[in-house]
């Protein structure tokens, strides 16, 4: 493996894209841009967007957490240590939208029309089945990195009023397998795929 002073990426920018669950990547990745308000998927005749949700926190930036996971070792009679299995973690993707418009509230929070324009959000949280795009940003080396989530279950979770910061709308998305990627070697599933720089670059 070559040593790569390329593969070094601060996300110093990024955002986030959002489509309904399963929905293609567009025909190139680099076609997923910081300021892209709308991306075509690929496909035939297909009139499905990915949509650039906007300003998300800069302090609490787009973030992955893992719980479980465990591994379990079972032992015999005979030996130690003779079976192990490791279960399937949930991986977790939150963030936190800034962007107080109401378009924004109504996608982020899966609320409805309220009266006098207002925006209606239940206290059950409502699970958006969406496919997600995270697209990082090295603004000093000019790299694009990128991870596409083919299904995710994704929910709101609170408002923050700081008087010293953005008001912010934040969200979590339970990452899914999904059949959409290609599957390894043996038949795994996967869940995510992510993007190195290079793949960013228009060929």
């Amino acid at each position: 493996m070559a040593i790569n002073a390329d593969g070094l990426i601060q996300a110093s920018r990024g955002t986030l894209f959002t489509a309904p669950a399963k929905t293609a990547l567009p025909t190139k990745v680099s076609s997923f841009l910081l300021n892209s308000g709308t991306v075509a998927a690929a496909g035939s005749g297909s009139v499905v967007n990915w949509e650039n949700i906007g300003h998300t926190s800069n302090n609490n930036k787009i973030s992955f957490s893992k719980d479980g996971g465990d591994t379990t070792t079972k032992d015999t009679w005979l030996v130690a240590g003779a079976k192990s299995s490791t279960e399937a973690p949930t991986i977790t993707v939150s963030g936190a939208s800034v962007q107080g418009d109401s378009a924004t509230i109504t996608k982020v929070t899966g609320g409805w029309a309220g009266e006098q324009g207002g925006i209606v959000v239940p206290l059950q949280p409502v699970v958006q089945h969406l496919a997600l795009f995270v697209l990082a940003y090295d603004d000093s080396d000019k790299l694009s990195f990128g991870l596409y989530l083919p299904e995710t279950d994704f929910t709101f979770d609170n408002v923050s009023l700081a008087d010293e910061d953005f008001a912010e709308f934040s969200f979590n998305a339970v990452v899914k397998s999904t059949s959409v990627l290609k599957a390894g070697a043996n038949g795994e599933v996967g869940a995510y795929q992510i993007f190195a720089p290079e793949t960013f670059v228009s060929k």
